[in-house]
């Protein structure tokens, strides 16, 4: 690759501009029976063409998608077990992830777009000390099925789009020929659309693109990364590089699967083992500096007060690093104040100058009457009388009707925060104190 590419991407990776769409191609680390299989899809088209020969059929075809098509129109199998048989591997694979999938949870994607259905970049991402957000396109679902979502943006915290569906959802998935058919033609048709917030962040000015697994030497999957880089206008704006290994092919469909990328788009195919670059990648990616953000016009971070009564010390806790992972400048009492501090006028120092109020809006918080969170909000009440647009936001941990109501937040929008989606409420929390603040300095 020129080193002007190579120079283009470190500088997208550096800036968190730089969008991680990952193919089915990245080997797993295996335990057990299955070690011999190297990726995820090699080992599931295995399963299901030993499930085709012990029912006495020849299987035929070797990629997931011609044995999944057998599968799915073999006499006593059928779609749905296809799916169902699917999930159980899924379930069951002794499999966990592999350097390059540790490679690439240590940097900085903000979102990645994913062809597999596994969770082991997931899984990666949470051992690598981040918060990732899972959520999925339904190829058989409709606007309701595939709803708008909150982006959080940052790198800490970095959303993972599985286009193929997740194991977690059979009727998701993705398996067979005809299901990519289906796919690519609801992709092209818009029926059902990719999510709008989705769309916005892949479309982003000078958004760059890092391909990783694609297998392009199977023909449907170098006709579906096409697809992607036309329909969504991918590399329209910025850089696009696929990193993929071709020296097992011959010379001249090396040259033609070069070509074949190239031709309408704006993508720079790099010949390399994937794990080697994915090195090379991280090597030049530390000497420059590591991760320095995208520029921030206002020239810092929004403040950010968490108020809350003091049994609910673990979750402000919790939020409080979540917001400090989004790049958010969050102060809660027990964190900022030290021993001989006028506390009122700290707290109410710290108020005037906050961007934004968070209240804890627990059971603990709606039986306090005269407390300090009680002090506290009254000040922040006031505060928000001379703040345009969104100031004090109301986190309720419980649904609407399981909380007593506080008659002083009556007026307040409320934003969920549920221990059980945890992630996803701070992500929705994290988008709309960002695009709050991008709308006070229009």
């Amino acid at each position: 690759m020129k080193e002007r590419h190579w120079n283009s991407l470190v500088a997208a990776v550096r800036r968190g501009q730089c969008v991680l769409v990952l193919g089915p191609e990245v080997p797993a680390a295996w335990s057990g029976p299955a070690a011999a299989s190297g990726t995820v899809v090699d080992a599931l088209a295995a399963a299901l063409a030993g499930e085709l020969a012990e029912d006495g059929r020849r299987p035929v075809g070797h990629t997931l998608a011609a044995l999944a098509q057998q599968y799915e129109d073999s006499e006593g199998f059928g779609a749905s077990a296809l799916r169902a048989e699917a999930a159980r591997f899924y379930r069951d694979a002794s499999c966990a992830p592999s350097p390059v999938h540790e490679m690439l949870a240590a940097l900085p994607f903000p979102l990645v777009l994913t062809t597999t259905q596994d969770d082991l970049l997931l899984r990666a991402l949470q051992a690598a000390g981040k918060a990732p957000l899972a959520q999925r396109y339904h190829l058989r679902g409709d606007r309701r099925e595939n709803p708008e979502f909150a982006l959080p943006g940052v790198p800490q915290a970095p959303l993972l789009y599985h286009l193929f569906g997740r194991a977690v959802e059979p009727a998701s998935l993705v398996l067979s020929e005809n299901d990519v058919l289906d796919f690519l033609i609801a992709i092209v048709a818009e029926n059902p659309p990719l999510p709008n917030s989705l769309l916005r962040e892949l479309k982003k000015p000078g958004q760059s693109f890092l391909f990783v697994g694609f297998g392009i030497r199977h023909w449907h999957l170098r006709v579906l990364l096409k697809v992607i880089l036309r329909s969504l206008a991918v590399g329209a704006g910025g850089n696009a590089i696929a990193a993929e290994p071709l020296r097992a092919l011959a010379e001249g469909e090396r040259e033609d699967t070069i070509l074949f990328y190239q031709r309408g788009t704006r993508i720079e195919v790099e010949d390399s083992d994937i794990e080697s670059f994915l090195r090379g990648l991280g090597e030049r990616f530390a000497a420059e500096g590591g991760y320095i953000g995208e520029s921030v016009p206002a020239g810092r971070r929004a403040r950010v007060f968490v108020s809350y009564a003091r049994e609910d010390h673990e979750l402000a806790a919790r939020l409080h690093q979540a917001l400090q992972a989004a790049h958010f400048d969050p102060w809660m009492d027990r964190e900022a104040l030290v021993g001989g501090e006028d506390w009122d006028l700290h707290i109410e120092t710290e108020l005037q100058g906050t961007d934004f109020t968070l209240v804890l809006y627990t059971p603990t918080f709606a039986r306090k009457t005269d407390s300090y969170v009680n002090k506290e909000l009254a000040l922040a009440r006031r505060r928000a009388l001379n703040v345009r647009g969104s100031f004090l936001i109301p986190l309720a941990t419980r649904p609407a009707g399981e909380l007593a109501e506080v008659r002083e937040l009556a007026e307040y929008q409320q934003l969920p925060l549920r221990d059980d989606s945890f992630d996803a409420d701070v992500a929705k929390l994290v988008s709309t104190m960002a695009r709050e603040m991008q709308r006070r300095q229009r």
